[in-house]
């Protein structure tokens, strides 16, 4: 999922001051340096809060007292987008949101934002962003296993400072069981382990088994009233002798002869005594049921037909979403080039011509256009997903009802021809023929064609072809194929990073939301709270993080996670936030080489992140917040300071806001 961030907006309470602007670079390494309390870790909850948050950890005291509303300007698959926040009252979050998109992100920004939007559509915005099926992961609905949602991707685009050292959890919210419960069945979704394409065929699927199970269930009470009725038909066969109904003879071996000659009995006894009005009602009444059986039999078949429609159209979404990507992907450097040229000089050969800016000119039209026919698909897939599974269910029902139709109407049927013509008899024939009739009713509404048995052997055809592309097998290929990437790119990392690592082939384990090192010979694996050091811990969740981010960026369009990640004081481990100027400026022998050490250990950080940085093409912003300054990354040309909050350098809250407040 495309979405960068350009801008982080804080605007004052007083609207006498101008918003605070934090531009950031999302082809670059952006960095925010400074002393503790200057505000640096509330970036992370700024843009946490801002994208759709339930709580709030932007730290009470100054920063919300000093502010009114946060923002965001985002870069995204449809376009520029501006966001706004009000701020979080005591301990509840804002439901007021301002939000402009296209070209009203090019006007200024206003003394403050009006609201024009609430949570639910901001969420609703971004999922069909994200392009996430809106079907839960689990069609049972078993523990926490609602739809997987923008906000669950929140666990890989933060590594805020009490999580990124931590050996104990991975992920960004996940040291709260409910958190962690419901990111153990999101992440194979975000891996692409599962696809929305798989959790149709889920539904689909139990749908399916839970009309079987009823109509099995339905089948087998009605065979063993049958089976009871099968036993008695010699008993049946001579008592329709006694009253007369069939002529003197050998009961025939074959029981099949038998029901053909008592169904011979019901269709041929005796005269109707019904009057000619109840024989018109009879008439109406079965006119009413066939007419009613022919309006399902149409629905059905429309339903069937959208069906086979809407399967058709799911596939050229996804096809023509590929062929967007590749004419995206050819236009990608049209920006960067504009922008290269000064004062219309080539930036190729450096001689001055208009003729590249007007060639470049002339393509943003058709560049326009593509954007708009982005947008226009990107929330196309997760709707007809959830129209497909809402016509199944339909198609289901519907079913249902002309089955109960065809039943009612055969029992119409067989009461109009005992009335038609019918003479008066002897209330035990009468009896006996009904007992009859209803079980050869029965018998019919079961083996009969369109019956139980029809039905039940119609779903489990249904159910075997869902199987054959509901391959598990496929499913385990991809996660062994998606494990064996992530253990590699752990593994590289933690070479470019120059520490030692644990011993034994790193795994991201999927129940314990942790990493494990399985050793050679060994019969369990290790945890990370088992290994190492804080310098180990810290160097394995950069390395998870870039692994997972290298799978994301993999599945292009079909990446429901937001291409940035926030990392929050990564150099802790060397450089405690309260001591690094102590480290840098210390004197003495001892203090000199440790500093010396720990610096260069600092330095290897940021120059491990450059690296995985220019191997990722650039496509992943990269966002550090961190005690350290340029001294940790020197002269890498992939870092630009966007805040070095020292001395005399505004904080995230300018000076002169709070200034001004107290001299009030």
């Amino acid at each position: 999922m495309k979405l960068y961030i350009r801008e982080i907006i804080v605007w004052p309470e007083d609207i006498r001051h101008e918003p605070r602007v934090i531009s950031l670079d999302p082809d670059r390494i952006s960095v925010v340096s400074g002393w503790s309390g200057t505000g640096k870790s509330s970036i992370a909850a700024i843009i946490d809060y801002v994208l759709g948050a339930g709580s709030s950890f932007i730290p009470v005291g100054m920063i919300r007292d000093e502010a009114s509303w946060f923002g965001l300007t985002l870069g995204t698959e449809v376009g520029p987008m501006r966001l706004a926040r009000a701020k979080p009252e005591a301990r509840e979050v804002s439901d007021a949101y301002w939000l402009q998109q296209g070209e009203e992100c090019a006007t200024p920004l206003p003394t403050r934002p009006g609201r024009n939007a609430r949570t639910d559509r901001i969420k609703q915005l971004f999922d069909d962003l994200s392009q996430l099926s809106n079907l839960s992961t689990d069609p049972e609905m078993r523990g926490y296993n609602a739809r997987a949602s923008f906000r669950d991707m929140a666990a890989f685009n933060f590594l805020p400072q009490h999580i990124v050292a931590n050996p104990y959890t991975m992920f960004f919210k996940a040291d709260t069981s409910e958190h962690r419960e419901k990111l153990r069945n999101v992440l194979p979704l975000a891996l692409g382990i599962v696809t929305n394409e798989d959790l149709v065929r889920s539904h689909t699927r139990k749908l399916l088994r839970d009309e079987l199970r009823r109509a099995e269930a339905d089948l087998r009470i009605r065979r063993e009233a049958l089976d009871r009725w099968r036993a008695n038909a010699t008993g049946a066969f001579f008592r329709a002798q006694e009253l007369g109904l069939l002529p003197l003879g050998p009961l025939p071996d074959d029981l099949q002869e038998v029901i053909a000659l008592l169904r011979g009995v019901v269709d041929a006894a005796g005269a109707s005594a019904a009057s000619p009005g109840r024989v018109s009602a009879a008439v109406r009444n079965l006119e009413e049921l066939r007419k009613r059986e022919n309006e399902l039999d149409r629905d059905i078949a429309d339903r069937r037909r959208r069906l086979r429609r809407l399967r058709s159209l799911r596939s050229s979404v996804s096809d023509y979403d590929a062929v967007l990507a590749d004419q995206r992907d050819r236009v990608r450097g049209v920006g960067w080039l504009r922008d290269a040229i000064v004062n219309d000089e080539c930036v190729l050969c450096g001689n001055g011509s208009e003729v590249a800016r007007r060639a470049l000119d002339e393509l943003e039209q058709p560049i326009a256009e593509l954007e708009e026919l982005t947008a226009g698909t990107t929330s196309t897939a997760p709707m007809v997903d959830r129209e497909i599974v809402e016509i199944e269910r339909e198609l289901l029902t519907s079913e249902q009802r002309l089955l109960d139709v065809r039943r009612t109407r055969a029992g119409a049927e067989a009461a109009v021809g005992r009335e038609q013509g019918r003479t008066q008899s002897l209330e035990s024939v009468y009896r006996f023929i009904g007992s009859t009739e209803q079980a050869l009713l029965m018998l019919g509404e079961v083996e009969g064609e369109g019956g139980l048995l029809a039905k039940v052997r119609k779903l489990q055809a249904k159910l075997a072809e869902l199987d054959r592309g509901f391959d598990s097998g496929t499913r385990q290929a991809r996660e062994r194929e998606i494990g064996a990437r992530i253990s590699r790119g752990v593994t590289r990392f933690i070479k470019v990073l120059g520490i030692e690592g644990a011993q034994g082939i790193p795994a991201l384990d999927y129940r314990e939301l942790n990493l494990s090192f399985l050793r050679e010979g060994a019969n369990k694996p290790d945890f990370l709270w088992e290994i190492g050091s804080g310098e180990n811990w810290m160097a394995y969740h950069l390395a998870m993080m870039f692994s997972l981010h290298a799978v994301f960026l993999r599945r292009g369009v079909a990446n429901p996670v937001p291409s940035f990640l926030v990392i929050d004081q990564p150099s802790q481990v060397y450089f405690p936030s309260d001591t690094y100027e102590e480290f840098v400026d210390a004197d003495g022998e001892v203090a000199a080489g440790r500093r010396r050490d720990d610096l260069e250990r600092t330095r290897q950080i940021f120059k491990a992140v450059a690296h995985v940085h220019a191997a990722l093409e650039s496509k992943l912003q990269i966002i550090i917040l961190d005690h350290a300054d340029r001294n940790a990354w020197g002269e890498e040309t992939s870092y630009v300071s966007v805040g070095n909050w020292r001395a005399a350098e505004d904080w995230l809250i300018p000076r002169h806001w709070y200034a001004q407040s107290a001299a009030t």
